[in-house]
């Protein structure tokens, strides 16, 4: 208990970090989600609007009605509070990674690692750190999976059944993979019960009906409000890509479910084996991709990002020691760590094979979250594997600890430096907010900034704001069209953001003839960092 609770501590000191940078929201898909909880707070209402800005969050509302609640219970600010309170939730991830890793291995260490992992790696971090909807759905994706992994008792059933039921409402990617995993356990549990004899089709129909059956469910309701994307994903080619990839997949999760019988004399551990192709090609992806731009129309991989590489490879090495362990053992666990790999995998596969757009990119990168668990629960078996060999060392574990804090930690960037690492910024200073406050109560007709600014305006201020200013100012063409602009004076060393699209860079003499050729209403901030208010003239 002392562990785990340490773990939470720590979580949600790193979760509180970005407070550091502003008191707002930490990534702008806060400002949409604080709005709607406002609205809820103020109406008493959850409502879906045809034309509102907000749709889009309006129809998975969950985290809105949650923070909603909370913030009237407490009498907080819907904006001002929220990066402080909903972190208090998100940090408690760190309690589903320690009880995988002790249900797993029955050894408090794998789960403390584990949970160590998950609380400073760094884009599980952002991920639970950011006022995002899906970090309340990763605290409650591993509670369905292992629930319904020990469907045998009809409470736990009937309780991975509300949960399901209710993802659709919290995150439709997390729904998404939650079935798949589910459906991976169904296609582990039915083929080893085929393999013995004991096969049962009124057991197959029960797991399915309580299980990815339910996608039904899920599918009529993003079908009815229209879900965006949608399309894209259920259309016709896009259905042939994804079904072959469930058929491979399906094909193989019968060999991953048993362990690979161990030979006399040999050891548990390889220094070599396949699986490390899987993440060499994924190093290998992100070298080419900062070079040639795989996704059409994305920023590519940035040099800052190729600086963490070192600290992934020793979450790689650790990883594939607790890999080639659990397959050589049996373990009650292997089938959860089995489907919640192999939902990610497949989804990764489907988009890189449905085409390199912007869609794809992000069912990528927002994959790779997912795998965060299992990450986990393998690096502490790998890092337990290798503390307990080093036992007649103390000074040998002190340095094997270190490497595991220090590697974690460098890590961090991937959340606390993301403008460097990804050529995004989240962070909404408190001089920006009074900028765009200012603007607001101009009741301009129109406005043209970049994305961060023409989002935040839009989603908390209803400020018709497009990110199109990058673009007239980098082609030296006349901003015609909008009554006012705003610009960040930093777009000179930083590149003005049109996320996700590489960025813009200006010349300093660009933003200063901007400047002189129209009329400032506004200006604030430190000399080499202020926020410009425009009249257009």
């Amino acid at each position: 208990m002392a562990l785990a609770a340490s773990l939470y501590a720590l979580a949600l000191a790193a979760r509180w970090v970005p407070l550091l940078f502003s008191p707002l929201p930490f990534n702008i898909d806060g400002f949409p989600l604080a709005s709607i909880a406002q609205q809820i707070g103020a109406t008493g209402t959850w409502q879906i609007g045809v034309a509102d800005v907000n749709r889009y969050n309006e129809l998975m509302p969950v985290y809105s009605l949650l923070w909603s609640a909370v913030a009237q219970l407490g009498d907080l600010s819907p904006l001002a509070d929220l990066q402080v309170i909903m972190p208090i939730l998100t940090a408690t991830v760190v309690f589903p990674a320690y009880l995988l890793g002790v249900k797993a291995t029955r050894q408090p260490l794998v789960g403390f690692a584990a949970g160590l992992f998950v609380a400073l790696f760094g884009s599980f971090l952002f991920v639970t750190s950011a006022a995002m909807k899906e970090a309340v759905a990763l605290v409650v994706l591993p509670l369905v999976v292992l629930l319904f992994h020990e469907r045998a008792d009809p409470r736990k059933r009937a309780l991975a059944v509300v949960l399901l039921l209710l993802l659709p409402f919290v995150h439709h990617l997390t729904d998404f993979l939650a079935l798949g995993m589910v459906a991976a356990l169904v296609v582990l549990t039915h083929s080893r019960a085929v393999a013995r004899g004991t096969f049962s089709a009124r057991a197959l129909l029960l797991d399915i009906v309580t299980g990815p059956g339910l996608a039904v469910v899920a599918y009529a309701y993003y079908a009815s409000v229209a879900m965006p994307d949608l399309g894209y994903v259920v259309a016709p080619d896009a259905l042939a890509v994804f079904l072959a990839v469930v058929t491979l997949l399906t094909a193989l999760l019968a060999r991953m479910g048993r362990s690979i019988p161990r030979q006399p004399g040999q050891p548990l551990v390889a220094p070599v084996a396949r699986i490390l192709l899987v993440p060499a090609l994924a190093f290998a992806a992100l070298l080419v991709n900062a070079r040639l731009d795989l996704f059409a129309g994305v920023v590519g991989t940035q040099p800052a990002l190729e600086t963490v590489f070192p600290a992934g490879a020793v979450v790689v090495v650790f990883a594939f020691l607790g890999y080639q362990l659990v397959r050589r053992t049996t373990n009650r666990m292997n089938d959860v760590l089995v489907a919640m790999a192999v939902a990610p995998v497949a989804l990764v596969l489907f988009a890189f094979l449905r085409g390199l757009d912007a869609l794809s990119q992000t069912l990528v990168y927002r994959s790779f979250d997912f795998l965060g668990y299992v990450l986990a629960v393998l690096l502490g078996i790998g890092f337990a594997f290798t503390w307990y060999r080093l036992r007649p060392r103390k000074s040998a574990q002190i340095a094997l600890g270190t490497v595991l804090v220090v590697a974690l930690l460098a890590t961090t960037p991937l959340t606390w430096n993301s403008q460097a690492v990804f050529g995004v910024n989240n962070v909404t200073t408190p001089t920006e907010f009074q900028a765009l406050a200012f603007l607001a109560s101009l009741h301009p007709k129109s406005v043209t900034t970049d994305q961060r600014f023409a989002n935040v305006a839009a989603w908390w201020f209803n400020v018709n704001a497009t990110a199109t200013l990058p673009f007239f100012l980098s082609a030296n063409e006349s901003v015609t069209g909008y009554a006012y602009a705003v610009r960040l004076g930093t777009v000179t060393t930083i590149r003005a953001q049109v996320h996700p699209a590489p960025n813009v860079v200006l010349a300093a003499s660009v933003l200063h003839d901007f400047l002189a050729a129209n009329r400032v209403v506004y200006a604030a901030g430190p000399a080499g960092d202020r926020i410009y208010v425009v009249q257009l003239v």
